[in-house]
């Protein structure tokens, strides 16, 4: 009787952990639909972000110097994420959940952006999501339109025919920049 107790408590503890496991991510991807990911890409600000379930973490401004240093900004919108210690260019990030992410922009003399995961499933997972929004897929490399695909992704051989907005990557782990996240780049055409 003792072990059919003892088995009965471990199943629901890992039935209760599972479940909390699935509430803390879910809302997450809930709410953040890609075609809200790509108006925050159009206009990256707190309105949109807030659309995706993503809260300022902070913005960082780089003045240009006399040495013709180029001045720009950034900014991180994180959800299972905290600003750490200030670094040399930003801030250390700190997670709070094993299913941590954030979006990072950059504006210089040109854009580029990233959604960084810790957890390698829910970085597939997004990018998924990409695809069934509707990609352009050219050689090796995936674009994000400035509209919605109606028919999803599709392969070309051109780009005529599609306003393009932005080259994305697939998830892949980084240990330079966005060290120990699953990172899907995102580089702005002009």
């Amino acid at each position: 009787m003792k072990k059919r107790h003892l088995l009965l408590a471990i199943t629901l503890l890992f039935s209760v952990c599972g479940q909390l496991k699935a509430q803390t991510v879910t809302p997450f991807f809930d709410q953040c639909t890609f075609e809200k990911f790509v108006e925050l890409l159009k206009n990256p600000s707190v309105a949109e972000a807030e659309n995706c379930r993503l809260s300022l973490v902070y913005t960082y401004e780089i003045e240009q110097s006399e040495e013709d240093e180029v001045g720009g900004s950034s900014a991180v919108y994180g959800w299972g994420i905290e600003k750490g210690q200030k670094l040399d260019y930003g801030y250390e990030l700190t997670c709070t959940s094993p299913h941590a992410c954030y979006f990072y922009y950059q504006e210089d003399t040109s854009r580029q952006a990233a959604m960084c995961f810790k957890d390698k499933a829910d970085a597939d997972r997004f990018f998924e999501k990409a695809l069934q929004y509707g990609l352009v897929v050219m050689g090796n490399s995936y674009h994000i339109a400035e509209e919605k695909l109606p028919d999803g992704t599709v392969t070309v051989d051109s780009f005529s025919g599609y306003d393009i907005m932005a080259e994305i990557t697939k998830p892949a782990n980084d240990n330079e920049f966005h060290s120990g996240f699953y990172v899907i780049s995102i580089y702005f055409f002009s």
